[in-house]
């Protein structure tokens, strides 16, 4: 799984996830950093990423059902809640 942690939350993710044998990048360390958040929801559909972030409701209300629910992508609050709540908890 592919892991795009928005910059409100910690740097320590990326390893987390690495560890845990997916693939993770933090907005920050693309060249995000200061992205609005329309950007960075274009830049993680774009890029097959399940987005990580403690500003869920805002990106509900951009992605809607067009890029949460596409078909073959992960929606994350269903599919992905194991994975984020196990980096969550070596936090």
């Amino acid at each position: 799984m592919r892991f795009l942690i928005d910059e409100c939350l910690s740097i320590d993710l990326v390893s987390i996830a690495s560890q845990a044998g997916h693939e993770a990048q933090h907005v920050a360390h693309v060249g995000n950093a200061g992205w609005k958040d329309w950007d960075i929801a274009r830049h993680a559909a774009e890029g097959d990423f399940v987005l990580v972030t403690n500003n869920a409701s805002d990106f509900r209300m951009l992605c809607g059902a067009a890029v949460v629910h596409r078909p073959g992508h992960h929606h994350p609050e269903r599919q992905s809640r194991g994975a984020a709540a196990e980096m969550t908890s070596k936090l």
